[in-house]
């Protein structure tokens, strides 16, 4: 079967990217024939150097003298230089493991003016349907393309939102979602959504658990040693929680801190890691003893990898449902926003039914698929 998905892919993400390989890796597997859909929106333009910033007095210069944005966007975006190794680790992955469509688009006007030849299309991972966010108000991640013959589901979309408030904006998703033929949210909070807007759903695990620890030790070629390191991901840099946690776990262990960073050092941690790409990331978490992040993704690789692990919402996240959503499936609140070492010192609980919701995810792809077959 052909099949073509679509997803934020090119955000520079490293859970973006590869819940993205995740899917793809694991419908390959079954045989069928997958293509992602290289669609990038303007906010997904980190590394584009010239690319100026929307609105403001830097703006308002750049449209007035095009000349400028060589001198303005770059000193912008100066930060972004230091981990320019990053980008090329992210670039090389794309191209040596995703399978993209030959052309990039960058509207859904491009998308609707293409013929695309598939037997099923897919929205999904991650959050795509965040209304608060430019993805969720477009309707590219609503498949809105294509010829209507073509079969339309979603797979583990995540609005990201506890709920969808505007009045303007509920239209449009519930506009939206009647082309779909079956869908499928990352979240019980998703279900809620569409159950409020009338519609029914299921919901399934982020693609990377689709794949096992041995089939991601497989395909991006892992080595498996043991790291003496706590193995610290914090997304905004600046979680107070997250220092405290990692500096008494350090130095109760004797471990050192490595912190993969995103876009500037981590001051107390002992290893610097400007460049890491996707593979690097999953290598040095899977070698870590300990897990100190605020990351869903890097909670999700600790849950697969068997790791130790503590897991903190973001400062600026008002709903960390998808956290707690994935923390109860698998019985381990006990390491969200702990307190103290004692729970990230705890061996993992073995007392999780995760296994069954991976089931019924794949399952949910089989008849969305046979379905598909038999239309």
């Amino acid at each position: 079967m052909r099949i073509n998905t679509i997803t934020c892919q090119h955000v520079y993400n490293y859970g973006a990217t590869l819940q993205a390989f995740a899917l793809q890796e694991f419908l390959e597997r079954w045989g069928h024939n997958v293509e992602i859909i290289d669609f990038r929106l303007p906010s997904h333009t980190r590394y584009e150097l010239f690319t100026p910033y929307p609105k403001g007095r830097a703006y308002e210069l750049v449209c007035k003298y095009p000349l400028l944005r060589y001198i303005i966007t770059p000193y912008k975006n100066r930060r972004m230089l230091k981990t320019w190794g990053r980008k090329r680790n992210f670039d090389k992955f794309d191209k040596e493991y995703l399978h993209l469509s030959p052309r990039t688009y960058r509207s859904l006007q491009e998308l609707q003016q293409e013929n695309f030849d598939a037997d099923l299309l897919i929205a999904g991972s991650d959050q795509i349907w965040n209304t608060d966010m430019e993805n969720g108000n477009n309707g590219a991640y609503f498949l809105d393309f294509g010829p209507s013959s073509i079969k339309r589901i979603s797979y583990a979309a995540s609005f990201g939102i506890s709920e969808i408030k505007e009045d303007e904006k509920k239209e449009f998703v519930k506009q939206q979602l009647r082309k779909f033929n079956s869908i499928s949210v990352r979240e019980k909070t998703g279900l809620n959504i569409l159950h409020n807007l009338g519609f029914e759903g299921c919901q399934v695990v982020d693609p990377v658990f689709l794949l096992s620890k041995k089939d991601w030790i497989e395909s991006l070629k892992l080595q498996e040693k043991d790291g003496d390191y706590i193995f610290l991901y914090d997304f905004t840099h600046d979680d107070h929680r997250i220092s405290k946690l990692s500096k008494d776990l350090a130095q109760k262990e004797r471990l050192k801190i490595l912190s993969l960073n995103d876009f500037s050092h981590v001051p107390y941690a002992d290893i610097q890691i400007d460049n890491a790409g996707p593979i690097e990331f999953v290598q040095l978490l899977s070698n870590a003893k300990y897990v100190i992040s605020n990351s869903f993704h890097a909670t999700a690789f600790s849950i697969i990898f068997d790791k130790k692990f503590a897991t903190f919402p973001l400062l600026t996240q008002k709903n960390p449902s998808r956290m707690t959503d994935l923390m109860n499936a698998n019985n381990m609140m006990e390491r969200f926003m702990p307190s103290d070492v004692g729970a990230v010192c705890e061996d993992m609980n073995e007392d999780t039914n995760y296994q069954k919701y991976i089931d019924e995810s794949c399952l949910f792809l089989q008849r969305s698929i046979n379905s598909s077959i038999n239309k």
